[in-house]
């Protein structure tokens, strides 16, 4: 937990995107998205990642805002597939996917090395098209 507070950027990740991970209101708090004014906090959430789409985390507002929607969805359904309100960005565009080169290196480097703990999600990356 105390990474979280002084790493600058965390990019939070999540493969499921639905009502039921992305809930309006947690149960128990172990990393908040915010402090009071008076915390010295350099870090905290930076973006949320998931399956379905990408977020940003305004630190003033205190709220993710959608900036862009994977191949195939909508902010309409980001909306219905997401538990907690959320702010829109001006411009929803499509998430690039990654370079062949930074593909490969997934495959080749990175997958191998989540078998174990991820295995349907390596088991996705290499599937996933060139």
């Amino acid at each position: 937990g105390l990474m979280y507070y002084v790493v600058p950027k965390v990019i939070l990740f999540r493969e499921e995107h639905s009502p039921r991970t992305l809930v309006e209101k947690v149960d128990f708090v172990s990393a908040p998205g915010t402090s009071a004014p008076e915390i010295y906090r350099p870090g905290g959430p930076h973006a949320l990642v998931t399956g379905r789409a990408v977020f940003s985390f305004d630190r003033q507002a205190a709220r993710f805002c959608l900036q862009t929607v994977h191949d195939g969805e909508t902010v309409e359904s980001i909306r219905a597939a997401t538990g907690f309100d959320f702010d829109v960005a001006s411009e929803v565009k499509t998430t690039e996917g990654p370079s062949a080169e930074r593909l490969a290196t997934i495959r080749e480097e990175i997958a191998p090395k989540i078998l174990t703990f991820y295995p349907e999600f390596a088991a996705r990356i290499w599937g996933l098209a060139a």
